[in-house]
């Protein structure tokens, strides 16, 4: 039987918590979103010996990697430090004039200091509390499309759709409607061809099915979109990437 066919029982040792029967293609799925670390545990369903999953070769290769650090990186750390040390000046009769530029700096600051905080203040922007891991999986990019799942006062689940290059601005509002979400989506993919990838920002609160479901639904939409197209147009491949903060220390 191919690896991918198989189920696992997984052992969150942090949580101390145990998933029996979670297929082997949605375990490599949370290892990619950070869900999973080496040091946690997984045994084929129904066996009694537990196994680190940083000791499954078949696991191995979704382990994420540390980042080399780029060249230009280390250039830049190389470069010199200006500390602003100049040698005194002669005073000239232009020095009595008042130097307006930091007045302006200051001005500037403090104005979008509170244009943000207004901002914020009235719900412009309404960021997912999304899990944090250990390790930055992905980069972001411009245009990079975003799925928002997040839940109200009431516990109702909300669906969301954004993009990176608006400055974290709605294309469509929390809405209990996923199909209205969904729609778009589908309609900002018609003419996009080959890898395409779609963030999925979930709140740390909601459970794991919730993300299944939501991956579930995405990859349906990859299969209705290339149901769609014509024998000679490429096809379009939707690959699903968890969202998570910055790398703890």
């Amino acid at each position: 039987m191919a690896a991918s066919q198989r189920a696992l029982d997984v052992w969150i040792v942090d949580l101390n918590k145990v998933y029996t029967g979670v297929p082997f293609t949605v375990v490599t799925d949370w290892l990619q979103q950070g869900r999973l670390l080496a040091a946690d545990r997984v045994r084929m369903a129904g066996k009694q010996k537990w196994h680190p999953i940083e000791g499954v070769p078949a696991l191995v290769p979704y382990l994420p990697k540390p980042l080399a650090l780029e060249i230009e990186d280390r250039a830049a750390a190389e470069e010199p430090i200006d500390l602003g040390l100049q040698s005194p000046k002669v005073r000239e009769e232009e020095d009595d004039d008042v130097d307006m530029i930091p007045l302006i700096d200051v001005s500037l600051v403090l104005l979008i200091f509170f244009m943000m905080t207004t901002a914020i203040s009235s719900g412009v922007f309404s960021p997912i509390a999304t899990p944090e891991a250990k390790h930055q999986l992905a980069s972001v990019s411009a245009d990079m499309l975003w799925l928002g799942i997040e839940t109200d006062k009431e516990k109702h689940r909300l669906f969301s759709l954004g993009k990176d290059s608006e400055k974290q601005k709605y294309l469509i509002a929390p809405t209990k409607d996923h199909e209205e979400v969904f729609a778009e989506l589908a309609r900002l993919l018609e003419a996009d061809e080959g890898k395409v990838e779609i963030r999925l920002r979930a709140d740390k609160t909601l459970p794991i099915e919730a993300i299944k479901e939501v991956t579930l639904a995405v990859q349906e939409l990859e299969a209705r979109l290339n149901r769609g197209r014509g024998a000679g147009k490429a096809k379009v491949q939707l690959i699903v990437l968890g969202e998570v903060s910055e790398p703890t220390k």
